[in-house]
């Protein structure tokens, strides 16, 4: 009884810590005051849907509703342009995985809307301007919009070198961050490697804390 009690209230921690509603990830008609509403009463809909999802081989997360950035011409993180980081990985030439996800709606070229399978309860998407979202949709400032030039972001879409870079730590030590698909050397540093959408916890939806530099010293062992 004991354990079965025990494992109840670890699956309730993690229910109450996975969630976006209230966060400025739900973008529904009951979002907080001050950031952009829909039309919608629903919040998982502008990233999944459990049916009618994307293809197979556009799942870039699984059940993906959103529809996925267009663009083309992306600057990376990289040795060519940064000369100083002297990065040991292999960095691809455009965001890939579950960070062109994240891009569908922060590279600012589609709207937070721009989903597939438009939830019953409304005809189509419409919006309520707030925070650094307009009234079509679109992330039109702050943090929130990388745009499309990244070489002032932590790399991304990057493999993760240990055996080659001494001050990275290996990657099976990592308990907070991790790497995709799996934590192991040569597999990827994605956004998602330090966000979880999910988990509003540590701003800005972060995988752990940044006290001391926690989270930045799970992968550099500085």
């Amino acid at each position: 009884m004991k354990k079965l009690l025990l494992g109840l209230m670890v699956l309730a921690g993690t229910s109450a810590m996975a969630t976006i509603v209230g966060t400025k990830h739900d973008l529904s008609s009951a979002a907080p005051a001050g950031q952009v509403k829909t039309n919608t009463g629903q919040v998982c809909v502008f990233c999944h849907t459990p049916h009618n999802a994307a293809a197979v081989a556009a799942q870039l997360i699984p059940l993906w509703n959103h529809t996925t950035t267009a663009t083309a011409t992306w600057q990376m993180y990289t040795n060519a342009n940064v000369p100083v980081a002297n990065l040991q990985g292999t960095v691809d030439a455009s965001p890939t995985g579950a960070s062109l996800a994240c891009f569908s709606c922060h590279d600012g070229t589609l709207a937070v809307g721009a989903i597939g399978n438009i939830p019953n309860d409304v005809a189509s998407i419409t919006y309520t301007a707030g925070g650094n979202v307009n009234g079509s949709g679109l992330i039109t400032g702050g943090n929130t919009l990388l745009g499309t030039d990244l070489r002032n972001d932590h790399p991304i879409a990057i493999t993760y070198q240990d055996n080659l870079d001494t001050g990275l730590n290996a990657p099976a030590t990592l308990t907070t961050a991790r790497l995709f698909p799996t934590n192991a050397t040569g597999n990827k540093v994605q956004c998602a490697s330090c966000h979880d959408v999910h988990n509003s916890t540590f701003a800005p939806f972060l995988r752990g804390t940044m006290v001391g530099s926690a989270l930045c010293r799970q992968c550099h062992n500085k």
